[in-house]
């Protein structure tokens, strides 16, 4: 399957994904795959499923013996140009069947998760002694070593390491939804990133990647070196950025101190955050924390504005070939055409890709906190 300049290739298999044989590569009619940076990669693989020449009352031969069962392995690579890059490495959760009643109408769907579906299938108890978070995300991580997937885990800059005789961390649910809910106390964001080869992946525990060399750019109006199909259209919410304040007991000085985050310590992409030019305007939330140091309540505080500043969000889509590349979520991009207000520097939330002989589509929303770049110029 490929559009101009850009090829797919596509492994499976139950354990070691490997390339498709050619029966099934030749019914393969579309991929769809959607990654965003709060929630797990998904993708949908649909291929013609008539059985042909098959006998009556047998089933075609995509249904018999197909590596793209359910439990299966399925890698997805794109190559724009000479640049192979993994899109999906994931698990096959659901197959579906719609016969036709014409030639060629019946379809099979194949849908799954990335890899963090592998941290989400067993709920715990467990007890973290003396672990802060940043060490207890990669004691939960080391066992998924085995299945390809390498812990990145960036340490934060607050730590507190509990003391036994005073506070023992616990664990209550899976391990997907533990290092998400010590990544949140932090702004970081935890998530599968697949590749860089296929068969292994990165699991990401972070703060935002908000830094860093830019993806090439989306040209808005350019005449020919326009690479949007759609145009992307900007909406700005004031009700999204919030101050935190509120007060904490010390529980080693029993003493009360105010908590307060009114301004953003995130790198700024905009030359006029919302936060600063309309602080007046801005939502006040309360922190309630308890049996945290005063340290560690702050940093909290300071985690859960820097999450909601990023106000002005974008939506379009691109034309994969005319881009010339991959456009991945949870990273940075450039925008230029688009006027000063919107120019410049943007984070990708969401990217969905999606793939039909002869066409790649990629549909992406991006956010920042405010107008006007900070950058002279983008990445071409």
């Amino acid at each position: 399957m490929a559009a101009p300049g850009v090829h797919l290739s596509v492994l499976a298999g139950p354990t070691i994904p490997v390339p498709l044989p050619p029966v099934e590569t030749s019914r393969l009619r579309s991929v769809r795959v959607t990654e965003t940076d709060d929630e797990r990669s998904v993708f949908t693989l649909t291929f013609d499923a008539g059985r042909g020449g098959a006998v009556a009352g047998f089933d075609a031969p995509l249904l018999a013996g197909s590596p793209v069962e359910v439990g299966a392995r399925i890698v997805l690579v794109v190559t724009a140009g000479v640049l192979p890059t993994v899109l999906m490495d994931g698990i096959v959760t659901t197959t579906g069947l719609t016969p036709g009643d014409e030639p060629g109408s019946a379809t099979m769907t194949v849908t799954g998760e990335d890899l963090s579906l592998l941290l989400d299938r067993e709920e715990k108890d467990a007890e973290w002694p003396a672990l802060d978070d940043y060490p207890q995300a990669l004691a939960v991580l080391a066992p998924y070593a085995a299945d390809g997937i390498v812990p990145w885990v960036v340490p934060p800059t607050d730590m507190d390491p509990p003391l036994p005789v005073e506070r023992v961390p616990t664990q209550h649910g899976t391990d997907l939804a533990h290092l998400t809910m010590l990544a949140q106390r932090h702004g970081y964001v935890a998530y599968v990133v697949p590749g860089p080869v296929p068969g292994t992946s990165s699991f990401y525990w972070g703060p935002p990647i908000r830094v860093g060399v830019p993806q090439p750019a989306v040209s808005v109006d350019l005449g020919p070196v326009t690479n949007v199909v759609s145009p992307p259209t900007f909406r700005t919410d004031l009700t999204s950025p919030e101050k935190v304040e509120g007060s904490v007991q010390d529980p080693s000085t029993g003493s009360a101190t105010s908590v307060a985050a009114t301004s953003s310590l995130r790198v700024p992409l905009a030359a006029e955050p919302l936060w600063m030019t309309h602080s007046a305007d801005l939502r006040t939330t309360r922190l309630r924390e308890s049996g945290t140091s005063t340290t560690t309540a702050m940093a909290r505080a300071q985690a859960r504005m820097d999450r909601s500043v990023d106000a002005v969000v974008g939506e379009g889509e691109l034309d994969g070939a005319r881009y010339g590349g991959v456009l991945r979520p949870r990273g940075l991009v450039g925008l230029r055409g688009a006027g000063y207000s919107h120019d410049g520097l943007w984070y990708v939330r969401r990217v969905e890709h999606r793939l039909e002989r002869g066409a790649y589509r990629q549909a992406f929303t991006i956010a920042r906190e405010g107008y006007g770049s900070t950058v002279p110029v983008v990445p071409l």
